[in-house]
C-alpha cells in the first residue's frame, strides 16, 4: 500500500499587479473616442463650437447630411489627416458608424482632443426623427 502524499501547507503568492489595459489588449492613449446618441449630438450642436465631418463619398452626402455638416471622404482625410482637421472639438459622421469611428481613432491617434463618432451613423440619426439638409 502507498502512503499519502504529505500535505504541504497552503501559501498565498504574491499577486502581481496588472495593468489591465495591457492585459486586454487595449492600447490606451490617454484620451478615448466617446460614441455620441443622435440625441446627444443633437444637443451638442445646438451648444456650438463643435466641427461635424461628414466622411462619407460625395454621392452620399448629397443624399441628405446633417445641418452643420462639412464634407470629408474618408480617403481625403486618411491621406493628410493634419492638414483637414481642427485640434479638437470634432464629431465624425458616416451611414452607420463604422467609418466615423475609424476616422475618429484616427483624429485620436493624432492627439485631437474631444474626438466623437455618432452612433449609428446617418441612418441612426433619421431613426431618431432628426433631420438631414439636401446636398
Amino acid at each position: 500500500m502507498r502512503a499519502a502524499p504529505a500535505e504541504r501547507p497552503f501559501r498565498f503568492r504574491r499577486m502581481r499587479k496588472i495593468d489591465l489595459a495591457r492585459w486586454n489588449g487595449v492600447h490606451y492613449l490617454g484620451h478615448m473616442v466617446q460614441t455620441l446618441t443622435p440625441q446627444e449630438m443633437s444637443a451638442l450642436l445646438v451648444s456650438g463650437g463643435v466641427d461635424v465631418v461628414d466622411i462619407r463619398d460625395t454621392q452620399e452626402w448629397s443624399d441628405g447630411h446633417i445641418p452643420g455638416a462639412r464634407l470629408l471622404p474618408l480617403d481625403e482625410l486618411r491621406a493628410d489627416p493634419e492638414k483637414t482637421l481642427p485640434r479638437s472639438n470634432i464629431v465624425f459622421v458616416c451611414g452607420r458608424g463604422l467609418r466615423s469611428l475609424a476616422a475618429a481613432r484616427l483624429a485620436d491617434r493624432l492627439g485631437i482632443d474631444k474626438v466623437y463618432s455618432l452612433d449609428g451613423g446617418i441612418s441612426n440619426w433619421t431613426r431618431a426623427g432628426l433631420g438631414l439638409v439636401p446636398g
